[in-house]
């Protein structure tokens, strides 16, 4: 493809050269030529060998300080490609002269563009005496650029789309100033700061559409408020933080007329964490007021979770101005805004109970056939998500827990008086009539024994009221696992009857695309086989197409939202940079739609089995054990569980000595149609691996059990599932912690290449983790709110408190 594009500008250098001179019109023809020469390399592989074969086609005809975009930016690619020699000659070669073989030249002569780019070469990799050489050389230039202009005011250009190109030149030469000074500066005394910020404030004014700049300027007054907040001086610290604010909102703001959402994400981020904590001065409230009028009120959407789980602030001016928002928001995208309102509506928090129904009641009166649909919809899919069948039964474990282990009786009965409630309020589905006439007898007599205990105090009121409560409880037992599959008709009559709703399917809503309507519920759902029983629900939408869910009871979803926004930045980090972005790397991510603080809806993810499924299908047509392993480890120690921990791993050797672990290599093979394919699945599976292991090392995952870990059977891609246990939960946990950073089983390695971790694995590890750590800012941005998003919501309760199971031992 290279060699035909240079034979295609080989055409047209004989073109331009055969043009006449001194013709309007073949003037027009060369700048034609060069315009498509600019436009055509942008989209060309950035690959220094590719661009050298290109640029040296049109040397014949170009010079380099006539095309000098595109020969620093070849420039630049050289020097991040580690070729710093090739770099260097380039640059040289456009100066016209060695700045090293001329020291005593106070002033490099060139263009400045050029000047600015050997000097950030000169900067980037000389020694700190270089270094300093470069920043002085470059306070000449920006003197000397001031100089030429006479004032600031001939750079002061807007653009509607900026670009590299057109940035003013002294705007990048003040930021880069600013950018060295603060490097130069460990210990950032008060003339420093100072100084930091005159040449940042420069930048701005040169260029007040620039995202770049105002992101620079925002990020350093928050790392200078942070100092002065540390120091106790929050007097000073107050006025940085209004520089902060109003920074960040014209970074967003420029942010929203180029690159979009993405791009802005951490800029948003942290105006967040401003803003809920200080929010409450009149200074910053000002800057906010003035600054949500800048930014589009699509910025917004990305970060609603967050938003909403400030809603109950306990400032009042922090408060109003987050419904003030939200009902902004509402106005242009109500369908954004209905799930996870009605989930704050549903919070124990009455303080938060009532801020959100405020929000919901003024957006009831512009759009009050879509509120009233979403309140029936929510209501609806968590009456499905939890049957009063399992309601009970996880209700009557947790009471039994609390009264015969814990001896808990005002707790037991805490956990069981709402349920009986629900039962006075009567049912409304056939399901629930059902239940009623099967158990409620019984259940009411157990309830007015407690009431008789409450009274009297007897603990055989008490006695008897258990033995009609396990009566009913070893029913319900029995009952559950022939619960495959449920009718809306008998579950839920109302989301039957749910026809062309104006509600989107959940999960679809983009500002940017065509809205996707429910169109009906399909009559049927499938109860998944597990210790929870989600269902498999599948909503007809008005685009034709079927959307699959899972939907989800007993499991609180709203961390896992969180994580799903943590990939998607995650995601975008690895598309921006060369070198992940041309391995497709990235982390495979599917809708999440808290409903409650205890069920919620996931989106279906097509053609993926657990790595569990896969095992013990290949176990089991061989006639092996599925616990093989410990079955071995058993056999050579009965009493494993009181060994030391010496001869527990003696143990534990002596069942991977004696079983081979590679079930999962085999399952790739045995699944793939060639050799070709399998090739390519075996390297997807090693990348997708790693990339997750980098970032659920820096998520702090845990519970990476079998169940827990998905294939694709197309790609060989893995993907993660339940995120339940992040921050290092797992790590910190009384029984059974985790203590390795991520889980790489020999099962696990034995399915990537012949050499293991050693290859693929390692480099795909090594790019991430770089990309990772070069977009730390933004990372960091991101976990910060999570977690105090976390923090906020933890108020969330529900009257049937579920208890994750212990881990079991699995070999895989």
């Amino acid at each position: 493809m290279v060699r035909v594009q240079q034979l295609s500008e080989l055409e047209e250098v004989i073109d331009y050269c055969t043009l006449p001179m001194e013709s309007p019109i073949a003037d027009g023809r060369r700048e034609l030529i060069r315009n498509m020469w600019n436009e055509r390399i942008k989209g060309t592989k950035r690959n220094v060998e590719v661009w050298q074969a290109l640029l040296a086609v049109r040397e014949l005809v170009l010079p380099p300080n006539e095309d000098r975009d595109t020969w620093i930016k070849f420039a630049k690619l050289c020097w991040k490609s580690g070729r710093i020699s090739q770099a260097k000659s380039t640059l040289v070669k456009l100066l016209q002269f060695d700045p090293e073989s001329s020291p005593e030249l106070t002033l490099y002569h060139g263009h400045p563009q050029v000047v600015l780019a050997y000097l950030k070469y000169q900067y980037a990799v000389g020694d700190e005496l270089k270094r300093k050489d470069a920043f002085s050389r470059l306070q000449d230039l920006s003197v000397q650029i001031a100089t030429a202009t006479n004032s600031y005011s001939g750079m002061l250009v807007s653009h509607g789309a900026i670009s590299n190109a057109g940035v003013p030149l002294t705007a990048r030469v003040y930021l880069t100033l600013a950018s060295w000074k603060r490097a130069l500066s460990p210990g950032l005394d008060d003339d420093a700061i100072q100084e930091i910020l005159v040449s940042y404030k420069n930048a701005t004014l040169s260029a007040k559409d620039w995202g770049k700049a105002w992101h620079s300027w925002a990020l350093f007054n928050t790392e200078v408020m942070s100092r002065y907040t540390l120091r106790g001086r929050p007097d000073i610290a107050g006025k940085y933080v209004v520089a902060a604010v109003t920074g960040y909102f014209y970074s967003i703001a420029c942010a929203s007329t180029t690159k979009g959402v993405d791009d802005s994400l951490q800029d948003i981020l942290r105006l967040l964490t401003l803003w809920f904590n200080h929010g409450a001065t009149s200074e910053v409230q000002m800057a906010l007021e003035k600054g949500f009028t800048l930014v589009k009120i699509e910025m917004w959407l990305v970060v609603l979770p967050q938003i909403i789980a400030r809603i109950h602030s306990n400032n009042r001016i922090v408060r109003e101005l987050i419904q003030e928002l939200l009902v902004r928001i509402g106005k242009g995208h109500p369908q954004a805004l209905m799930y996870p309102l009605l989930v704050a509506c549903k919070s124990i928090s009455i303080l938060r109970q009532r801020a959100a129904q405020e929000v919901v009641d003024k957006i009831r009166k512009h759009s009050g056939g879509l509120v009233d649909q979403a309140q029936l919809v929510s209501k609806e899919l968590i009456r499905v998500a939890i049957l009063w069948h399992e309601m009970w039964h996880e209700a009557l474990e947790e009471a039994s827990r609390m009264y015969f282990g814990e001896h808990n009786i005002d707790g037991m009965l805490a956990v069981l008086e709402p349920l009986h409630a629900m039962l006075e309020r009567g049912a409304e589905t056939i399901k629930e009539n059902t239940f009623i006439q099967a158990y409620g007898h019984e259940l009411l007599e157990a309830h007015e024994c407690c009431l008789k205990y409450r009274a009297t105090g007897e603990d055989a009121e008490l006695t008897k009221a258990w033995d009609l409560y396990y009566h009913v409880f070893r029913r319900i037992d029995k009952q559950l696992p022939s619960l495959t599959t449920l009718d809306l008709h008998s579950v839920s009559p109302e989301l039957l009857k749910c026809r062309k709703l104006e509600l989107a399917v959940p999960g679809t809503y983009s500002a940017d695309s065509p809205l996707v309507t429910i169109e009906y519920f399909v009559p049927q759902l499938i109860v998944i086989t597990s210790k929870q029983r989600p269902r498999k629900l599948t909503i007809h939408g008005s685009d034709g197409e079927d959307y699959a869910f899972l939907l989800k009871g007993h499991e609180d979803l709203r961390q896992d939202e969180r994580v799903m926004q943590l990939f998607g930045l995650v995601n975008t980090l690895l598309e921006n940079s060369r070198k992940t972005s041309e391995k497709d790397l990235s982390i495979q991510r599917y809708a999440v739609i808290p409903l409650s603080p205890n069920s919620g809806l996931i989106g279906w993810v097509p053609n993926c089995d657990t790595l569990h499924a896969l095992i013990r299908e290949y176990r089991d047509a061989r006639k092996i054990f599925l616990n093989q392993e410990h079955r071995l480890m058993l056999a050579f120690a009965p009493d494993y569980d009181h060994l030391p921990l010496i001869a527990k791993v003696e143990v534990f050797q002596h069942a991977l000595q004696n079983t081979e672990g590679n079930d999962l290599a085999k399952v790739l093979w045995l699944k793939s149609r060639t050799s070709e394919v399998w090739l390519e699945r075996r390297t997807n599976y090693t990348r997708s691996l790693a990339v997750m292991s980098m970032a659920g090392y820096l998520l702090g995952l845990g519970d990476r059990h079998p169940s827990n870990l998905m294939l694709d059977r197309f790609s060989g891609k893995i993907l993660h599932i339940d995120f339940g246990d992040c921050f290092e939960a797992s790590m910190n946990r009384e029984k059974f912690p985790e203590k390795v950073p991520f889980r790489l089983t020999r099962m696990l390695v034995k399915a990537m290449e012949v050499s293991g971790i050693e290859g693929t694995f390692r480099t795909t590890c090594e790019n991430v983790m770089q990309v990772l750590r070069t977009n730390k800012d933004s990372v960091m941005a991101m976990m910060e709110v999570s977690n105090t998003y976390s923090i906020a919501c933890s108020t969330f309760a529900w009257p049937i408190l579920y208890t994750p199971s212990i881990p079991k031992y699995s070999a895989y």
